[in-house]
């Protein structure tokens, strides 16, 4: 239980820590200088706004024939006479580039505490000198490409909580926890890494479907998207493994076991060996019939697609696909093997699965069944083995439909010298249970 409590923990900080990250300020107030004089001697000086093929004479004759405005009254028809008049102070010191650069700062910091629609124009005073700004209410949603990250994102400038969080997490991550067998199986680890996607990816979800009440841009919806399919497939995930967990607990608490067998240490390092060379053959057998499907399906695009271009993409995307593929096949088995070895060397064998040392199989979920069982006995003095076919059901999806196979499953479990009459005994029982 504390090894579950751990991952919600664990997967919770995270969560919130991406969200303190990336969270948007309410709202924030961009000031602009405003330079009223270049403004006005554009409006009013015909010759820097002329067309290059009208002749001095007629652009002197534009000039006079327009009359002169005062600047004050052109701000005043500007403005619409909505101007403030406010002495700098210490809010002021913020401002900077009055050559035309924007600055951002917190409504509270700004003289005018009654936001209004549109733009309010400021007239600052300091001294003799008057300087002339803008400023307008926005939701920095809209303008995180625009915002400095300290301001755009308000709960990176407080380092007591990052300190806080992390001490936290590294607590939480370095506590000590005893693993019992099933605590420590292929099941759990499912368990808790489809509970740890559900707690990081619903409370990003949530609080992205409360910003996209505000004007909230595209990545706000895409992150509602994807993060509510990843918390959904973590809660799948969570009640599928939790189950065969269940069961599992069950299993090494006796109920529904047909043999418990301890193996010796040169035994168990033999077995797995010889199962990872198996396994990894499997694997091998399955990746090379996915790489001639891809190499067919990326020759196919890349001769007779109409785009040559389109066609040298999806061909690359299927090439880094078996890249990967291959990666796995080649990794998943080592790390597999690591875990083995470190487990206990024993075998826990029931009517709907075995777990041999960390590794489980389950045979008894919706649309599973065991296909066959036999003993296998040792050669040259090798020991016995049980030999066990399991499948479950598997979709795949295409244009005209989901079409369900069984994917087939091969188990070998290994039977400790002088058990082979003990492992007939649960053979039998287990086709007769496979019989009903």
């Amino acid at each position: 239980m504390l090894l579950v409590f751990r991952s919600l923990i664990v997967a919770m900080l995270l969560a919130l820590g991406v969200m303190l990250w990336w969270y948007p300020a309410a709202t924030l107030v961009t000031v602009e200088p405003v330079a009223w004089g270049q403004l006005h001697e554009q409006q009013y000086a015909p010759r820097q706004r002329a067309s290059p093929f009208l002749s001095s004479a007629v652009i002197e004759q534009s000039r006079q024939s327009r009359p002169f405005m005062p600047m004050a009254e052109f701000i005043q028809n500007q403005v619409g006479g909505a101007m403030l008049e406010v002495e700098a102070g210490e809010w002021s010191r913020e401002l900077t580039g009055f050559d035309g650069d924007r600055t951002w700062m917190a409504p509270d910091r700004v003289p005018v505490t009654d936001p209004p629609r549109g733009w309010v124009h400021l007239a600052l005073r300091d001294g003799e000198s008057l300087d002339f700004y803008r400023l307008q209410w926005v939701d920095p949603l809209q303008h995180l490409g625009d915002i400095p990250p300290a301001q755009a994102h308000p709960f990176r400038s407080v380092p007591l909580l990052w300190a806080c969080m992390g001490i936290v997490l590294v607590v939480m991550l370095a506590l000590p926890v005893r693993e019992s067998p099933a605590q420590a199986s292929n099941l759990a680890r499912g368990m808790r890494a489809g509970l740890g996607l559900l707690f990081f990816f619903l409370p990003l979800t949530l609080v992205s479907l409360w910003l996209s009440q505000r004007s909230a841009p595209d990545a706000v919806y895409a992150l509602i998207v994807i993060g509510g399919m990843l918390a959904l497939t973590g809660l799948v995930t969570a009640l599928i493994f939790g189950r065969q967990y269940a069961w599992l607990r069950r299993l090494m608490a006796g109920e529904g076991l047909l043999a418990h067998w301890q193996l010796a240490p040169e035994q168990w390092r033999d077995f797995v060996q010889r199962d990872m060379r198996r396994s990894r053959g499997e694997k091998l057998a399955r990746l090379v019939m996915v790489a001639v499907m891809a190499v067919v399906v990326g020759l196919g695009f890349v001769l007779f697609a109409p785009d040559r271009g389109a066609g040298l993409v999806v061909a690359g995307v299927l090439t880094g696909m078996v890249v990967l593929l291959a990666l796995i096949v080649l990794l998943m088995p080592l790390w597999t093997r690591r875990r083995l070895l470190q487990a206990l060397p024993q075998v826990w064998l029931g009517l709907e699965g075995v777990c041999i040392g960390h590794q489980a199989h389950h045979w008894s979920g919706l649309g599973s069944r065991l296909e066959s069982a036999r003993l296998q006995r040792g050669k040259q003095g090798r020991p016995a083995r049980i030999e066990l076919t399991y499948s479950g059901l598997r979709g795949v999806s295409s244009g005209r439909g989901v079409y369900v196979y069984r994917d087939q499953q091969n188990v070998v479990v290994p039977v400790p010298p002088g058990k082979e009459a003990e492992a007939e005994g649960v053979i039998a029982r287990l086709r007769a249970g496979r019989g009903k």
